[in-house]
C-alpha cells in the first residue's frame, strides 16, 4: 500500500467562505460512520500539493496539531473557470468496515493484435472497488497480452485481483480492445473511388455517347449550319 499522507486542517471559524478562500483556505468537513461532523479549512497551496492518485488512498488527518486519524478524500470541488478549490469532504474510515473507492488501471505488457496493425482503444483508467482498508491496493494491473487478435478487448470480468475485493463495475465493461487501423477504411474508399473513374459514368438521355477516342461534337457548332439551310436571302422586286 502507497504511503499515507498527513494532512494538516484547522477548526473551521466563523469567516464566511468565500472570504475564506480568498485568504488561501478551503472550506471543508470531516465525516464518517458513528463520527459526529466537523467543519475544518485547509490550507489550498498544501493541499494542491497531494499528487490526485492520492485521492483512492488512506491519508491521515491532523487536526490543528491535535486528533488524528485515517481518512479518504472523498470529494473535491473546483471551481471550472477559475480551478480553486471551493469545498473538500474526508471520510474518516474504520479498520473493520469495508469502504468504496475507485483504484488506478495499470496496463502493461504487449498486444500482439497492435503488432499485427491494430490500434489500442483505452475504455477505463480506473474501476471501483470495495473491501477493507487494508485491502485497498496501489493500482490494478492488466495484461495487454491478453489480446491477440484484432477485435478483441479486455473486460471487467478478465481482471486479476484478490478475493478479498470486490469490483464494482458491470462485468462486461470494456476496459481497452484492438481495432482495425482507420487508415484501411480509407484505403478502401480510395478503391471505391478509383473503381467510379475508371468505368466512367452513364450518358444523360438524349445525349449521345462520343465514339471511344473522339469527342462528341458540340450541339452549338451543330446549330448554325441548320439554321443557314432553312433561310433565305431577301430577293429583289420583279422590273416593271
Amino acid at each position: 500500500m502507497a504511503k499515507a499522507l498527513t494532512i494538516k486542517v484547522k477548526p473551521r471559524d466563523n469567516t464566511k467562505p468565500n472570504a475564506l478562500r480568498r485568504s488561501g483556505f478551503v472550506p471543508a468537513t470531516v465525516y464518517g460512520h458513528g463520527y459526529e461532523s466537523k467543519s475544518v479549512q485547509v490550507n489550498a497551496k498544501e493541499f494542491s500539493l497531494i499528487p490526485h492518485r492520492a485521492y483512492s488512498h488512506i491519508n491521515e488527518i491532523e487536526i490543528d496539531g491535535g486528533d488524528k486519524f485515517p481518512v479518504l478524500i472523498r470529494n473535491v470541488q473546483v471551481d471550472p473557470v477559475r480551478d480553486n478549490f471551493l469545498n473538500i469532504e474526508f471520510y474518516k474510515i474504520r479498520s473493520d468496515e469495508k469502504i468504496k473507492v475507485k483504484v488506478s488501471l495499470n496496463y502493461t505488457g504487449h498486444s500482439s493484435a497492435v503488432v499485427a496493425g491494430g490500434v489500442l482503444i483505452v475504455s477505463l483508467n480506473e474501476v471501483e472497488i470495495q473491501c477493507l482498508p487494508k485491502d485497498i491496493p496501489d493500482v490494478i494491473d492488466v495484461s495487454l497480452e491478453q489480446i491477440v487478435e484484432i477485435g478483441q478487448g479486455i473486460h471487467t470480468r478478465d481482471l486479476k485481483i484478490s478475493n478479498d475485493i470486490v469490483i464494482l463495475n458491470q462485468p462486461d465493461e470494456v476496459l481497452a480492445r484492438v481495432e482495425i487501423a482507420k487508415t484501411h477504411e480509407i484505403e478502401e474508399v480510395k478503391e471505391v473511388a478509383a473503381a467510379v473513374t475508371t468505368e466512367g459514368v452513364t450518358p444523360a438521355e438524349g445525349v449521345a455517347a462520343a465514339p471511344a477516342g473522339k469527342e462528341a461534337a458540340p450541339a452549338a457548332k451543330a446549330a448554325p449550319a441548320a439554321k443557314a439551310a432553312t433561310e433565305q436571302k431577301p430577293g429583289k422586286g420583279k422590273e416593271k
